[in-house]
């Protein structure tokens, strides 16, 4: 493949058009385009989207933010391609002399993960989408062979073997909707693994949050590990290390990277069941990386607390537990779900409400208590062990 951009991408990377981006980024969508087609020829809506680019990686992929003349793909793929936290998380978790990138999108993971190997392969089959990572690199002074073709086939054709393969499969079918099942992904990771696991004693597998971890699991052999990567308390990936020369129960690391948090446990500590208890002094929700991997009893052992049901996933303790790895309240009291009694501890008509095993949705629980959202109280709808439905008042520790 030759280094020739295409035109649009050459108009792009004009002087003149940097410089009305550069200068223009916080202009109005509706300015740009007017601007782009009352006073030039160029094309507005490429333009739009590479300001949309700049705009966008300033908080995902801030290293690269600083870096002038890249070009940027469609909105899609800057949406879906992983922030530059989860890629330098992924870089740690192997090192070698080789890797290789199956589907490299943006080619953020790639570009981190090359720095703890020697030499990378990147292999991406959208046309648009190599052509801006090659240009990228290359003003990134990143050193990976990219290739415009399927990972699957180049993986097939080279002879040699590579420390790691690193594959983050399409999360959508041939007609554009999406899969909810790791084999329907693409590739289909279950039907190749035979052939990674001849290329590579380690793999590297990304997956959406939204994935059954354990259905995962089943379909993977040798599996190493498992790592729910949240920001800020939001699940953003999972990902799953085989490899063929460890031994041992997978272990699952919930981490929380803006927090810098971390909790690892084993499924079958999952078999010893919690204690269960009425709400004492304080109440605990753990992180969302905890509650997507089904730590609901080890978190409890390890923290020595209390569940109040089986389904609530919500812990109790009489003293504060000041590392509890999410969030922790301090019970001001509790009552029935309506308006009347949760009255008797708001009197400025505002709640932060959630819920844990409760009928209602939170809005159907706000307008039944005719409450707005906002103030310093924190009110948890759930079920007892018991199974009594309440609402339990706190305050933030």
């Amino acid at each position: 493949m030759g280094d020739i951009l295409s035109s649009d991408n050459q108009q792009l990377l004009n002087q003149e058009i940097q410089d009305f981006i550069n200068e223009n980024l916080d202009l109005p969508l509706e300015k740009i385009l007017f601007y782009c087609q009352k006073n030039s020829n160029w094309n507005g809506s490429l333009i739009a989207n590479q300001i949309h680019g700049i705009k966008k990686i300033k908080d995902k992929i801030p290293s690269w933010s600083k870096k002038e003349s890249l070009l940027y793909p469609e909105k899609k793929s800057i949406e879906q391609c992983s922030s530059e936290a989860t890629a330098i998380y992924k870089s740690k978790l192997a090192k070698g002399e080789s890797f290789i990138d199956l589907t490299g999108g943006f080619g953020v993971d790639s570009f981190f993960i090359k720095q703890s190997f020697n030499r990378g392969v990147y292999c991406e089959t959208n046309i648009d989408l190599f052509e801006i990572v090659k240009h990228n690199f290359k003003q990134l002074d990143c050193k990976v062979d990219i290739f415009n073709r399927s990972g699957i086939e180049l993986l097939t054709d080279k002879v040699e073997k590579f420390d790691l393969i690193y594959i983050d499969p399409s999360r959508r079918n041939k007609d554009k909707k999406r899969v909810f099942k790791l084999e329907d992904y693409s590739p289909n990771i279950a039907e190749h693994v035979d052939l990674f696991l001849e290329k590579s004693d380690k793999i590297l597998i990304k997956t959406a949050p939204f994935l059954d971890i354990s259905q995962v699991m089943k379909s993977l052999p040798h599996l190493s590990d498992v790592h729910v990567i949240s920001i800020n308390n939001d699940c953003k990936e999972v990902l799953y290390l085989v490899d063929k020369n460890i031994k041992q129960e997978t272990q699952v690391h919930c981490i929380d990277l803006a927090k810098e948090t971390s909790f690892s446990f084993q499924y079958s500590q999952e078999q010893t069941r919690s204690s269960l208890s009425e709400p004492l002094s304080f109440l605990y929700e753990p992180n969302t990386s905890i509650l997507k991997a089904g730590a609901f009893n080890s978190i409890a052992t390890f923290h020595k607390v209390s569940k109040l049901h089986p389904n609530s996933h919500l812990y109790t303790s009489k003293e504060l537990i000041t590392n509890f790895h999410g969030r922790k309240f301090k019970v001001i009291g509790i009552c029935k779900p309506n308006k009347k009694e949760v009255s008797k501890f708001i009197d400025n008509g505002k709640a932060n409400i959630s819920r844990r095993n409760f009928p209602l949705s939170t809005e159907e629980i706000r307008k039944k208590l005719k409450l707005k959202d906002g103030g310093n109280h924190y009110l948890f709808a759930t079920t007892l062990a018991n199974d009594k439905k309440v609402i339990i008042v706190t305050e933030k520790c």
